[in-house]
């Protein structure tokens, strides 16, 4: 069974994914010469820095981590040490990813933009096939419900309509970088 609170992290990977497959598009387009608009790459990295790192990220950071910290044993210890470093990856990614913008380098672009995608994705499979499934196992179904709480209320913390603003960000993207939306 499937807990709530990785079932809330892992609706948020499926959304973090739809804007990978944008980023992927545009480093594409970076490669053959053309950098996409400064406009639309500034709000896939308000996403990126806004929706999956302090919001998305801030919620393992501070909600789900420490208390696999307190229901484990050094054991766990690991795991989550390697993906605290991930999200450090990820944040030089962006920045990254941010100076070739503002210098209008196509090759770097192209360079961070895939870089960011892979590890994002990457980091996402960790976190569903290795990570959720060490939760399932440490955390108590109370804890579980506790944690589920404690991430709602971080959603419900961001300012109004913050949260409908990121979904909508994705949605416009996916529609003008991959022809759809999902």
């Amino acid at each position: 069974m499937k807990f709530n609170c990785t079932n809330h992290l892992s609706q948020e990977h499926k959304r973090i994914l739809r804007a990978i497959y944008v980023l992927e598009a545009m480093a594409e387009r970076a490669r053959t010469g053309r950098i996409p608009e400064a406009g639309d790459v500034e709000k896939l990295l308000n996403f990126f820095k806004g929706f999956a790192d302090e919001h998305h990220q801030g919620k393992e950071e501070s909600v789900l981590f420490p208390a696999l910290n307190r229901a484990s044993d050094a054991v766990t210890a690991a795991p989550l040490r390697h993906m605290m470093f991930e999200h450090e990856q990820e944040r030089s990614l962006v920045s990254g990813l941010e100076d070739s913008l503002r210098t209008r380098r196509n090759t770097e672009f192209a360079y961070y933009a895939g870089r960011l995608a892979d590890q994002l994705s990457n980091h996402i499979y960790k976190e569903e096939n290795i990570l959720f499934d060490l939760v399932e196992r440490t955390i108590s179904p109370e804890t579980d419900g506790v944690l589920t709480l404690e991430m709602i209320a971080c959603d419900e913390a961001l300012t109004s309509g913050k949260y409908d603003a990121f979904v909508q960000i994705v949605n416009d993207l996916e529609w003008k970088y991959l022809g759809k939306a999902a």
